[in-house]
């Protein structure tokens, strides 16, 4: 009696193994779902042209063929800003009040209203032309050099032009996109125009007497970079987008075409 019991453990224990391991074998099979094929001809549930349209400049389509120089470049001016820019315009602002650093902005600003009033009469902007005109008159008379804007308070506010809109008013276009050392975003047109920009300063700065005076030139232009990176409320890095250069990019291009645009 005692071996058939035996006998009947073992028969039901070696059964219980076996439906298991069936069970094991059979799960996979059960589990499994056929891949579905494709259906020749169904129409996709977004088509491209949907989402991508032909008459929009995305990011990716400005033409960039130097990419990897002005990757470098961006990275280069994004060092010097950091460790060389940033700590003076700090201490500018944190040592030199206000309304000093105010009349310095003034000052600049006052003389840059030559070039927007030069490029405005290229552009054949007849109301631009006579408001920067008469903005620069006004603010280095009564305004003492352009220390103090008394144009604005004239109700003459300053309308920037420069040679790189001139040159795209008349029909030039973008050429290839750059970042220019310590100066940032450009393009071919805007770098030409940036080199006329700077002989019609430099004409200037002659009739004041600046130009091979060492002395005040280096302080003109230590005080022109510090004065314009302090109004420049852009810091790298910190646009939260792990594409800030495709982003600056296209930024930049967009601003520039939009100002183009408003002249024509």
């Amino acid at each position: 009696m005692l071996k058939i019991n035996t006998f009947k453990t073992v028969f039901k224990s070696y059964n219980h193994v076996l439906l298991l391991l069936i069970a094991v074998l059979l799960l996979p099979a059960c589990s499994a779902v056929p891949p579905v094929e494709p259906v020749d001809g169904e129409p996709a549930t977004h088509p491209a042209d949907s989402i991508v349209r032909a008459d929009v400049e995305y990011a990716i389509d400005i033409y960039d063929p130097w990419e990897g120089m002005n990757r470098n470049i961006y990275i280069f001016n994004a060092e010097l800003d950091r460790y060389v820019l940033i700590p003076v315009v700090t201490a500018y602002e944190d040592y030199i009040p206000w309304f000093l650093r105010a009349g310095v902005g003034n000052f600049f600003s006052n003389l840059s209203s030559i070039n927007h009033t030069i490029n405005s009469a290229l552009q054949l902007n007849g109301e631009a032309t006579l408001n920067n005109g008469l903005r620069f008159i006004s603010n280095t008379t009564m305004g003492i050099a352009g220390i103090f804007d008394i144009a604005t308070q004239m109700e003459l506010p300053e309308m920037k032009e420069d040679f790189g809109q001139t040159l795209g008013y008349w029909g030039v276009g973008n050429g290839p996109y750059i970042v220019l050392p310590l100066l940032g975003p450009s393009n071919l047109r805007d770098t030409s125009g940036i080199v006329v920009d700077a002989g019609i300063s430099s004409w200037y700065l002659d009739e004041l007497g600046l130009n091979g005076n060492e002395g005040w030139e280096y302080f003109y232009y230590i005080m022109l970079t510090i004065n314009t990176r302090s109004e420049t409320p852009f810091r790298y890095y910190q646009s939260g987008s792990p594409f800030e250069y495709e982003m600056m990019r296209w930024l930049y291009t967009s601003a520039r075409q939009a100002m183009i645009a408003r002249e024509e």
